[in-house]
């Protein structure tokens, strides 16, 4: 059974060959890469590039957006992410992915609230062109509990006042839907709603592109194991709008950034979601100190899906969504994103003494398709 891995991270720690050595190793036949914002690369579309056009056919590539423009264009915000994504697109992304939606980067950047004016030219314009995306909104609710776990201080997910309250975020992103109710979006991690399936059920039932994908958050299986019944009757129900997705690769992502390659969790989180979705019975799954985190030991019950729903979940629903194959990446439009890529890193040097740059990605994209682009 063919399987797409619709949440996959490329990071700098990687790189394409090391990432394509490991799905290959876990047999993924397919991914959706997510190339998301970088503190010292800026963007690591150009390197996800390279991955895509090194094996033909198999990978899909979504680009965050220019996170510069909270910074330099908050007048004309949804105007320059539109060209952004347009542009990145054009050099062969397939979709866009939106981690926005973190508290901790909600945080940590002067990201406008969701359903202000100056979001709505990239809302039209998503809508309009129908550009897939996957889109983070807020975490596991118990991330804002009065009396969190030691992990949760210790990865900096307790979210206290000074956090985006997620109640607040989701009443954004709602009213983004309800203005523009054809956008294409895959909500990560089940929208944190594992433990509320009524109030997804009427979301996606409101909003017919809507899909979900299945990317742990460990808090999603013991959730929809305590409520077995109802969480059978839902994936029946969405069977062609739940995507299979891990969250594996890179951990690059805000204080993660000096994190290496952590085999360990990069092995278990595709066991625990395969072995969810086919396993018939229970099964203990056991706190381990990292993925699992510091979590007392639940009976997780298996789905054992028939074959024909695993396959929707496992490639079919994401290759739908997507519209088909991955497409193709066009060698002169990536120069043309390294090099006004190298430029914002000459520029942020120039402002910023603290900011150490990395342009290992874009030396990387530019060696590989400039010797590509002239071979042509």
């Amino acid at each position: 059974m063919k399987i797409i891995d619709a949440h996959v991270h490329y990071s700098p720690q990687t790189g394409p060959e090391f990432l394509t050595a490991f799905l290959d190793r876990i047999g993924t036949d397919g991914a959706v890469i997510q190339a998301v914002s970088h503190s010292r690369c800026i963007s690591l579309i150009p390197g996800a590039l390279v991955m895509k056009d090194q094996n033909p056919g198999r990978f899909y590539v979504f680009g965050s957006p220019d996170a510069s423009a909270y910074y330099l264009y908050p007048d004309t915000l949804g105007e320059h992410l539109a060209a952004y994504a347009a542009q990145i697109l054009s050099a062969g992304c397939d979709g866009i992915k939106l981690l926005e939606g973190k508290p901790q980067m909600r945080k940590t950047m002067p990201i406008p609230d969701f359903d202000l004016p100056c979001w709505e030219p990239f809302w039209v314009y998503a809508e309009k062109e129908a550009v897939p995306m996957l889109w983070h909104v807020n975490d596991p609710e118990t991330n804002w509990c009065a009396n969190p776990s030691p992990w949760l201080k210790r990865q900096g997910w307790w979210y206290d006042d000074s956090f985006i309250n997620n109640e607040v975020q989701y009443a954004q992103v709602f009213r983004v839907l309800q203005r523009h109710p054809n956008l294409k979006i895959i909500f990560a991690h089940f929208l944190f709603f594992s433990a509320q399936l009524d109030r997804l059920d009427d979301l996606m039932t409101r909003y017919p592109n809507l899909m979900v994908d299945l990317t742990p958050g460990i808090e999603m299986y013991e959730n929809f194991s305590a409520d077995y019944d109802r969480a059978k009757a839902f994936f029946e129900k969405y069977h062609d709008r739940i995507a299979y997705g891990t969250d594996i690769g890179g951990r690059c992502i805000l204080t993660n950034e000096g994190e290496s390659f952590n085999e360990q969790e990069n092995l278990l989180r595709p066991q625990l979601v395969q072995r969810f979705l086919t396993m018939r019975g229970e099964e203990t799954i056991e706190a381990d100190g990292n993925f699992l985190h510091d979590r007392a030991p639940f009976l997780m019950r298996g789905l054992a899906l028939p074959e024909n729903r695993l396959e929707e979940v496992f490639s079919g629903n994401i290759r739908s969504f997507l519209g088909g194959d991955p497409k193709a990446v066009n060698a002169e439009e990536v120069l043309v994103l390294c090099a006004a890529l190298r430029e914002k890193l000459a520029e942020m040097t120039e402002r910023d003494e603290t900011f150490h740059p990395d342009s290992s990605e874009v030396d990387r994209a530019e060696r590989y398709f400039s010797a590509k682009f002239y071979e042509d």
